[in-house]
């Protein structure tokens, strides 16, 4: 009988330490799993900082006697696209011009006094790019970095924001060789 009871004690024993050793790693996982809720919870809340501090400076525009599209409200977006001949209005007006085309691609010509800045090296010499509240044309060839560009410089506080549509490829103005 002794036996037995030491076999049934030995048994409940080791039953005891395999749900001792799978609590543990319950333990762990749940552990695991509120890390990665508090990652993911920070992250939604900077997200939602961001959206609302982007409603916030669109609606200051517009407090301000700006004029938004449709689209720039629906997407959330700080810039505006213009085609050739507003990005010419605007040059004509005072704004500053950004290339972020490769230097082998503005060899072929730029819009006069322009900034040529490549759009990979835009974050590295972001205090090259003034920000004295002129506007500022952004282009490039097709018109899609000059988007990402303008994002970009949004997100870093930059303002009066003007993406060229299509691009050098629309651009029907003046253009020089860079020096």
């Amino acid at each position: 009988m002794d036996m037995v009871a030491v076999g049934i004690g030995g048994g409940a024993l080791l039953v005891a330490l395999a749900a001792w050793m799978k609590a543990g790693a319950w333990k762990a996982r749940v552990e695991e799993l509120e890390r990665e809720l508090r990652r993911r919870t920070d992250s939604s809340a900077e997200e939602v900082r961001n959206e609302l501090r982007v409603v916030r400076e669109l609606l200051a525009v517009v407090a301000e006697g700006g004029r938004l599209s449709r689209d720039q409200v629906l997407e959330g977006r700080l810039w505006a696209d213009v085609d050739g001949k507003q990005g010419l209005a605007l040059i004509e007006r005072g704004a500053r011009v950004l290339d972020v085309r490769t230097s082998g691609e503005t060899a072929g010509g730029v819009i006069p006094g322009a900034l040529l800045i490549p759009v990979d090296q835009l974050e590295a010499r972001l205090r090259e790019v003034p920000k004295d509240g002129k506007p500022l044309l952004v282009c490039c060839a097709g018109g899609a970095r000059s988007a990402a560009a303008c994002e970009f410089l949004s997100q870093q506080g930059y303002s009066g924001l003007h993406n060229l549509e299509g691009g050098m490829n629309s651009w029907s103005g003046p253009r020089v060789r860079p020096s």
